[in-house]
């Protein structure tokens, strides 16, 4: 079972790509290893496969990026299941999980993220919760999204160490963390990796 995330950047003709695309391009190249297992496309458009029990994160890592620029903002689905075909890009792959992802796209409205699963009440579950993470994140300011990126991305770090990396108060940091809701949205990931790595079993 794998998940993928498919995402575009929300008004991007209103921004120039280059305040998004290198940095989006850079994390990618860090944290997908495979090239292709990730695409960006039509100019704003993204598709990455991940290992399910990762996705949550690195979905809200990438929130946490766009919305480091404040004219920037981006939707995400995540479509959990099989891929039944392996194609030379991830694009061109397919199979439920794709299906999942494409279906959930579309699905999406007053909210930036959302997911869809072969399991029903994982989903009636889930979504709920990331809609309250979609509200919080979509009201990130750019200092707390680069907080948020930085945490997440050095999970084991201590907010004092945390500090010390970006030059800043730790009080700064404790505010900025306690204003995105960082620790609540860290507990859902956890929940959602533990949920997801049971389907493994």
């Amino acid at each position: 079972m794998i998940a993928i995330i498919t995402g575009d950047i929300i008004n991007s003709r209103k921004v120039n790509s280059e305040t998004w695309l290198p940095k989006l391009k850079e994390y990618l190249s860090e944290h997908i290893i495979e090239q292709e297992k990730w695409e960006i496309y039509r100019g704003d458009s993204f598709q990455i496969e991940v290992a399910t029990e990762k996705a949550l994160e690195i979905v809200l890592s990438i929130k946490a990026l766009i919305k480091s620029n404040s004219k920037t903002d981006v939707r995400m689905s995540i479509g959990i299941g099989e891929k039944n075909f392996n194609g030379a890009k991830v694009t061109e792959s397919n199979g439920t999980a794709y299906v999942n992802s494409g279906e959930s796209f579309e699905k999406i409205k007053n909210s930036s993220l959302i997911l869809k699963s072969p399991n029903e009440e994982f989903d009636k579950y889930f979504n709920p919760m990331l809609k309250l993470i979609s509200f919080i994140a979509n009201n990130w300011k750019p200092v707390t999204a680069e907080t948020i990126l930085f945490a997440l991305n050095n999970r084991n770090l201590m907010q004092k160490e945390i500090a010390e990396k970006l030059s800043k108060d730790k009080t700064t940091i404790n505010k900025a963390l306690k204003r995105g809701g960082y620790e609540e949205i860290v507990e859902i990931i956890n929940l959602y990796s533990k949920e997801t790595q049971q389907w493994e079993n």
